[in-house]
């Protein structure tokens, strides 16, 4: 699910807040007008022709109301031919607002035998709700926004060191800067107490990242400078056995194991220099052929499959060519194969080669949706695989960080009993 920054969701909420008060306001303005026109002037008509009709009792000769906004009419019930002709048809105690199609406010009283006609005009009626509803409430809509949007800039000077603190996370080059260092000080100059206290922890967390990934690179660096020896006097120790006189089968099978356990250190201290120097390696000119190197690996594996019951079988969809270190490649398929091998127990593993990438596939142990999310930690090994093989759980780890440092994909899928499928897609 993609996530929104949190300067769009202050500028949701502030639209929202917006709207809600716009749509008030017209409410309010509606109801202004209403209440006016419909309550107020109705109800001042009504007492202006019972004040008049009280001043005709003390003296029949009392004059209309006459007034700017308010137009009045006195006719009797038998001669109608002193009115308006649109007034004609509106009976007494009759209170209209639309006369033949025109908005004016007509009311109609009768007390003996005599009609008084009061007629507000439209005019004065849009006026009084104009300005007395209208534009009060405008005032106030207009005064609502611009303290929305003062609010808004604020919100957004509050936060804007720390939409700057997260660009400069999210735009952190790790290929050209290995120091894992931070320039924070252009922030530190506007942001407030809270931001400061964010920056200080970022660069003591930088510092601490950066300390440890170092640790990290000068001990496998260190390491596999230092194995390389024991295990060069090892290799030599053991051409000199093999050019030896001919041994019994045991002791031949016995050199055999400690010529691959060699093979298999010294995969690995190239690995681990390689993974140490991880930006210094350097990324050939010409393109490999990952069947070639698939070929290779499949001859180095398949007398140990044998020895297992294990059929080995390559289906080659398309001749693959990958833009990177020959030793990564043969590290990463290797890696995939030998774990194949171990955890299959005379079944078959398949290699399957694309234009996209390769796939290992076995009928091994195979493994839980739980073990699968674990299966690349380092140094994981699944409960049921522990009795297969004597391995540390480091093959798919380092195959990870493999496909990671050079920017490729791989997946996983297995079931238990059944087997594992796992594939590498090369970019």
């Amino acid at each position: 699910m993609k996530r929104t920054g949190l300067r769009a969701k202050l500028v949701r909420v502030f639209a929202i807040q917006v709207g809600i008060i716009s749509v008030a306001t017209l409410v309010g303005v509606y109801l202004a007008n209403t209440i006016i026109v419909d309550l107020v002037l109705r109800q001042g008509l009504k007492t202006e022709a019972e004040y008049y009709w009280n001043r005709y009792d003390d003296n029949p000769q009392a004059t209309l109301p006459d007034t700017s906004n308010m137009r009045s009419y006195m006719a009797t019930a038998d001669d109608l031919s002193g009115l308006p002709a649109p007034l004609r048809d509106i009976p007494p105690d009759e209170l209209v607002r639309s006369v033949a199609g025109d908005t004016q406010l007509v009311h109609v009283s009768e007390r003996d035998g005599r009609r008084l006609y009061l007629v507000w005009a439209k005019d004065q009626i849009y006026d009084i709700a104009f300005f007395f509803g209208i534009v009060p409430l405008a005032i106030v809509l207009l005064i609502i926004y611009g303290l929305s949007f003062l609010a808004y800039r604020l919100s957004q000077q509050a936060i804007s060191p720390i939409v700057q603190l997260a660009h400069q996370l999210e735009d952190f080059d790790f290929e050209h800067d290995r120091s894992l260092t931070l320039d924070l000080g252009a922030l530190r100059e506007v942001a407030d107490a809270e931001v400061l206290s964010m920056i200080n922890a970022v660069d003591t967390f930088s510092e601490r990242l950066a300390a440890f990934v170092e640790r990290e690179r000068v001990f496998t660096r260190d390491a596999g400078h230092e194995l390389r020896t024991p295990v060069a006097v090892f290799k030599g120790s053991l051409d000199l056995l093999e050019a030896g006189p001919e041994r019994p089968p045991a002791e031949q099978k016995a050199l055999a194991r400690m010529r691959r356990t060699v093979q298999d250190m010294e995969a690995l201290l190239e690995t681990l220099l390689m993974l140490a120097r991880e930006t210094e390696t350097s990324m050939p000119k010409e393109e490999v052929v990952v069947n070639d190197l698939v070929v290779g690996q499949m001859e180095l594996l398949t007398p140990a499959a044998r020895r297992a019951g294990i059929s080995l079988a390559l289906h080659e969809e398309a001749e693959l060519r990958v833009r990177a270190p020959v030793k990564v490649v043969e590290i990463v398929i290797g890696n995939l194969m030998r774990n194949a091998v171990n955890y299959t127990r005379e079944g078959q593993v398949e290699v399957t080669i694309d234009r996209n990438g390769v796939s290992v596939a076995d009928t091994g142990v195979g493994m839980s949706g739980e073990e699968l999310e674990r299966a690349f930690d380092p140094f994981y090994r699944a409960d049921q695989s522990r009795g297969l093989t004597r391995g540390h759980g480091l093959g798919l780890s380092i195959v990870k960080r493999l496909v990671r440092q050079f920017g490729w994909s791989i997946s996983a899928h297995s079931r238990p009993g059944e087997g594992t499928t796992i594939q590498v897609r090369f970019a």
